[in-house]
């Protein structure tokens, strides 16, 4: 680990939770986060990003694994939600037929884990995230790792989830 860089760490972590593999030799010493805040200073924007879908994994799995330090979560978490959503062709095209059908939406909600959703509507009582995946969610007609992940980590907050694949 000593000999990982920054973007290194983060992405190696984020792998580990796009798997869903748990790594205990990896994880569950302070060995790893010590690493990663060693090189606190010098994350990019994206590795900041994963770590923070690193630290929800953690909490997805309920780990005993020592956490990110608060001030780093915190600027992890900050990171992750800045993201603005901008919503594509197929996402209006999405929204508009939702709205044709008569069910009130809200659009770009940022969820209390920092994802945004592109649309959440209210059926049958119970709030469903509608998620419009273009091209770049897949590769072939599979879910890209970022992809799955996302909806991993939205269905174990609680979410309904709803993907609207582009095709």
């Amino acid at each position: 680990l000593r000999e990982f860089t920054p973007q290194n760490l983060a992405m190696t972590a984020w792998a580990f939770a796009a798997a869903d593999h748990l790594a205990p030799a990896l994880f569950d010493s302070d060995a790893f986060v010590q690493q990663l805040c060693a090189a606190e200073r010098s994350f990019a924007t994206d590795d900041l990003r994963q770590l923070h879908q690193w630290q929800l994994w953690r909490e997805e799995r309920d780990t005993a694994w020592p956490p990110l330090p608060p001030e780093l979560a915190q600027r992890c978490r900050a990171t992750f939600s800045s993201r603005e959503g901008a919503p594509s062709k197929l996402q209006r095209d999405v929204v508009a037929s939702l709205q044709a059908l008569g069910l009130t939406l809200r659009e770009e909600v940022r969820t209390e884990q920092g994802y945004s959703l592109d649309a959440v509507v209210v059926y049958g009582g119970r709030e469903v995230a509608i998620e419009v995946d273009g091209h770049s969610h897949f590769c072939g007609r599979n879910p890209t790792g970022a992809t799955a992940l996302k909806r991993r980590q939205l269905r174990a907050a609680g979410w309904v989830l709803l993907p609207v694949p582009y095709w």
